[in-house]
């Protein structure tokens, strides 16, 4: 007969998780409002946003390097004045991380949130193991980690989708409108602070026995993992035989297949660990070898196709990352081929150093890949003898399409992470928010005008204007006017509604509006567009509804839409009139 747990036993047990990791708790709780803060916080409230985004990041980070810290704690029996001393050191370096964290939390702001993150979770599987020669032990404590995680994964996922039924339920058949965001609170309530008390609550302590080999995850890994790496290997060694036999450096993209394929058979590799020294299970040792040797070539494959990649296109933060890991996939495999001591420990303490030292200092990720896309770009410009004697961009050149191509994407390397630095190659260059569409933009538009591609793509002469985004976007004034045509010239030449007639003209160019079948006016689409072009560049989404009405006497234009494609002109918006 099943027994399931009292109230009393779940109550103690919570207590005794919470009592056993009271700070891990406290952050967990901190952690869960201040993600329903940022999510309850509307957008258009972007300070606060910001404040509240960094404050997430301490306390993420916080979370495993506090666990981090008492498990070790706990495991090496370490006095509670080494436990305070290092928890004032995470303290204070999380103070420092926040203090020198951008206002503005941008892309690569969140990059670097997120390699450091990974190093504190890699720090938690060792951190125990500290100073101990048990390796044993750390597979066996890390084996009961990841199971927990997976068991704590399914409740809450279980729980989770139980409360948004209920919730949805409640809401269907009281037909109750939530004035929050209840789904996603009740995400993060359950992610974010029972996933982690129920993972805390089963954690082991150093008494307790946690030998043994799960069957299941013999299985999983022996008739499923393990024959899907054999059919990957087989696949890239195909593929090494061909590009010897054409005699061609391979693709760049390679580098990411081979290092997945690496990563896997690392990672099934260190499932079997405990097995490989048991008599029934011998092939665990003899594929270990065989699989290290046999990544050797790939490892020669994966530098070829990163570096072919670097030199092509530069660095940015994902081929240094790869980059980095095709040197320490060729140390690992190193040192377990060596014959010596095949510590699993040196897998998490190599990658969490990886994850803490490449965020900072010179050689950081995202100085190094700023200054290769900065030095690419004033080769390219150079090469072409684009740039004047102040190096800016002042003369119509013709260069090799995958050169404009190039300059394009550099341009919009520094747009997605909101970056400085090219704006003295550009005359005239007013400073502004980097956040403002029209920074980038302005470049792209002189890219545009002076630096011409050999083979000129015609989506690059696109065009395109609305007041979406304007401050007077919401209305305007109707007085006046009587009656109203809706228009769009990119479907018809001839509009009206037995009034009033709109004519295009070729390609656009001209509207002629007629009343009574009499001409009334001709109204110049494409000056009106080259005017636009000239204050607001190709792409404008911000254009003052000013900026875009046409008037002649009673009748007035409204634009929603101006565009050109090449010789070609179009529009749609409103005609008001009497």
């Amino acid at each position: 007969m099943i027994k399931f747990p009292s109230l009393k036993t779940l109550s103690d047990s919570l207590l005794d998780t919470i009592m056993r990791y009271r700070w891990v708790t406290l952050i967990a709780f901190l952690k869960t409002i201040l993600l329903i803060w940022l999510t309850e916080t509307p957008f258009s409230e972007k300070i606060d946003r910001n404040e509240i985004t960094r404050f997430c990041f301490v306390a993420a980070l916080a979370l495993p390097l506090f666990l981090a810290i008492q498990l070790a704690g706990e495991w090496r029996s370490w006095k509670p004045n080494v436990r305070r001393g290092l928890a004032a050191l995470i303290i204070a370096a999380l103070g420092g991380y926040y203090m020198l964290m951008d206002q503005n939390p941008d892309n690569s702001e969140t990059y670097r949130f997120l390699i450091f993150l990974l190093g504190a979770h890699l720090f938690v599987s060792y951190a125990p193991f500290i100073g101990s020669g048990d390796t044993e032990g750390f597979w066996q404590f890390n084996k009961t980690l990841f199971l927990q995680f997976l068991n704590a994964t399914l409740y809450s996922g279980t729980l989770y989708i139980g409360l948004l039924i209920a919730v949805q339920t409640v809401k269907y058949l009281f037909g109750i409108e939530y004035s929050f965001a209840v789904e996603m609170d009740l995400f993060l309530i359950v992610s974010c602070f029972f996933h982690t008390i129920f993972f805390l609550s089963k954690i082991p302590r150093p008494e307790e026995d946690i030998s043994g080999y799960p069957n299941g995850l013999k299985v999983f890994t022996q008739y499923v993992l393990l024959p899907l790496e054999v059919v990957y290997l087989i696949i890239l060694y195909a593929y090494v035989g061909k590009i010897v036999l054409q005699w061609q450096l391979p693709e760049g993209r390679i580098a990411y297949l081979v290092l997945a394929f690496s990563v896997a058979g690392i990672f099934a590799l260190l499932l079997l660990y405990p097995l490989r020294k048991s008599s029934q299970e011998r092939w665990v040792s003899i594929f270990a070898r065989r699989f290290y040797l046999a990544l050797l070539p790939l490892i020669v494959l994966l530098f070829i196709g990163i570096f072919r990649r670097i030199n092509d296109y530069g660095i940015t933060e994902n081929r240094y990352i790869v980059g980095l890991l095709a040197c320490w996939l060729a140390g690992i495999a190193l040192y377990f081929l060596s014959g010596r001591r095949d510590d699993i420990r040196w897998v998490p303490v190599t990658l969490s150093i990886f994850c803490f030292l490449l965020p900072l200092g010179p050689w950081n990720i995202f100085v190094v890949s700023k200054n290769s896309q900065l030095k690419q770009f004033r080769e390219i410009l150079s090469r072409n003898h684009v740039l004047d004697v102040k190096n800016q961009i002042t003369q119509r050149k013709t260069v090799t399409k995958d050169d404009r191509e190039r300059l394009a994407s550099i341009i919009q390397f520094f747009r997605s992470r909101e970056l400085t630095g090219l704006e003295s190659y550009f005359a005239g260059f007013k400073e502004k928010d980097k956040s403002d569409f029209q920074y980038y933009l302005t470049m792209e538009n002189t890219l545009n005008k002076f630096v011409i591609s050999e083979k000129q793509e015609e989506s690059e002469n696109y065009t395109n204007f609305s007041p979406l985004l304007a401050k007077n976007a919401v209305g305007i004034s109707v007085s006046g006017f009587e009656r109203a045509l809706f228009v769009d010239a990119n479907q018809d030449k001839l509009l009206g509604d037995g009034h009033v007639e709109i004519k295009i003209g070729t390609y656009g160019k001209t509207w002629t509006l007629y009343r009574d079948k009499k001409k009334v006016t001709v109204w110049n689409i494409a000056d009106r567009v080259n005017a636009l072009q000239a204050s607001f560049g190709s792409h404008a989404e911000d254009v003052p509804q000013d900026s875009l009405m046409l008037t002649y006497g009673d009748y007035k234009m409204v634009f929603r839409s101006l565009s050109s494609d090449n010789s070609s002109y179009y529009g749609y918006g409103v005609l008001l009139y009497k």
